[in-house]
């Protein structure tokens, strides 16, 4: 909740002054975001690049969520406001979920034990540190919910930096994404995510901003997208 401050003068006159302090108005700080990133991870890019932590088995063979990332065009945004994470108390809830946003860096739960800390704490932190800078238009409930009604893109194998960018360009619309990949030494750059930027209402795919893209990281040349 914001905070008014009223002062008096000597004269009698009241002035109201709003203070919008920041830590105490989420709703002031939500509204600062312009356009959503949805980004998704490939398994095996993630897997090839970070061998101890992924643990998920099977390991899905599709582009996985990694999360929705409000932004707007002059700073990223992180940790809004402090709204806490809903733990899933119901196994078929939760593993609607996981199907379309699993932990890679966790192994499957089982329906005794899904609801520890830790079968949940992706989900936590990427509501904590994403999903609380779009509260105000997207309740933690349906911040997860469209999030997964996005549509997955697939590029083809072993591309090259350009081929991927045009695959997706053309997939989207003839916009820009991001990409980002990891290169182990002496390798080749590993595809890991794929971003791709839409309107604040989700309704509209646009470029996704040229002073935070991470494409950089994928080189000029080709990039392993790994099978």
């Amino acid at each position: 909740m914001c905070q008014l401050l009223y002062c008096c003068w000597d004269d009698g006159l009241v002035f109201k002054l709003v203070l919008l302090i920041l830590m105490l108005c989420p709703l002031t700080i939500n509204s600062s975001f312009q356009y959503l990133t949805f980004v998704q991870q490939w398994p095996r890019g993630y897997c090839t690049v970070n061998p101890s932590r992924c643990q998920r088995i099977p390991l899905p063979t599709v582009f996985t969520i990694h999360g929705l990332w409000p932004g707007n065009f002059t700073k990223i945004l992180q940790i809004c406001t402090t709204t806490s994470y809903t733990q899933l108390q119901n196994f078929q809830d939760w593993n609607n979920r996981n199907l379309r946003w699993p932990d890679l860096a966790k192994p499957l739960p089982t329906m005794q034990n899904f609801q520890e800390p830790r079968f949940q704490s992706f989900w936590k932190h990427e509501w904590k540190k994403h999903g609380t800078c779009s509260e105000n238009m997207y309740p933690e409930a349906t911040y997860f919910s469209r999030t997964i009604q996005l549509s997955n893109i697939f590029p083809g194998s072993n591309p090259t930096v350009s081929s991927v960018n045009s695959t997706i360009y053309r997939a989207i619309s003839n916009h820009v994404p991001d990409l980002m990949c990891v290169t182990p030494p002496h390798q080749t750059p590993a595809l890991v995510e794929i971003g791709i930027c839409f309107t604040a209402t989700m309704t509209t795919i646009i470029d996704c901003p040229s002073q935070f893209l991470r494409t950089g990281s994928c080189g000029i040349g080709t990039i392993n997208f790994p099978a």
